[in-house]
């Protein structure tokens, strides 16, 4: 969980050391694709850095909405786009300002477009910028891919108390602020990602193996499922 710490004042770095420490190797062969002169070079250093990555862990691309493998232009509200993320059958995309904003833009803002095919799409700024947003987005897509679940029904906030202890939160905004707001937590071994306001709460808990999540049991709470 060393990772945590580097999400303020490197979150590359972070995004590396999560993603080599939760997803175990692969022996894999680059494909044609790769193995071609690619244009990483023409990419904002966090987006063709995540790409490097994927290379090293190919799991990252198997998520169920992952970060596209050939990013798309696009002509969107606020100007020319490169769509480097879509999600849930392109109901919604990720995008930035393409060509860069400014000749040495190195950390540029990302756009938000609900509907991208209908007639009005409506786009809003990200709060992280686009490294930090490329390790929301993989923390979200490695909880819905862990081999080991577990998901609470909603319940009082207070019910949480006892998780404090025990959770380190991740030092970012919530994930997806319109819909549910999810917020990320580490234990050893195990990732949560929670969404919640001052009364309510929904809890979802992704670890590689099924004893990680066997101590949740003395919680107490009501589960839609739990592979422990």
């Amino acid at each position: 969980m060393d990772w945590v710490h580097l999400v303020e004042t490197n979150p590359l770095q972070a995004l590396e050391a999560f993603v080599l420490g939760w997803f175990p190797a692969e022996k894999t062969e680059p494909t044609a694709e790769e193995r071609t002169a690619d244009k990483l070079g023409d990419l904002p250093e966090a987006l063709a850095a995540f790409h490097r990555l994927a290379r090293l862990r190919p799991a990252l691309h198997r998520f169920h909405d992952p970060v596209l493998k050939r990013p798309e232009h696009a002509t969107g509200p606020l100007g020319d786009r490169l769509i480097f993320a879509v999600m849930n059958g392109d109901s919604m995309d990720w995008s930035i300002p393409w060509p860069p904003e400014g000749a040495t833009e190195a950390e540029p803002r990302v756009w938000h477009t609900e509907d991208p095919q209908g007639s009005e799409p409506e786009t809003t700024l990200e709060e992280e910028p686009l490294s930090r947003f490329l390790l929301q987005f993989t923390l979200f897509g490695a909880m819905n891919a862990a081999p080991c679940q577990a998901w609470t029904y909603c319940m009082p906030t207070v019910r949480l108390k006892p998780l404090w202890s025990t959770l380190r939160p991740v030092p970012l905004s919530p994930f997806l602020p319109t819909y549910t707001g999810e917020r990320f937590f580490m234990a050893p071994g195990l990732l949560a990602q929670i969404s919640y306001d001052e009364d309510e709460a929904i809890a979802a808990f992704g670890a590689p193996h099924r004893t990680v999540l066997t101590p949740l049991l003395e919680h107490g709470f009501r589960w839609s499922r739990f592979d422990g």
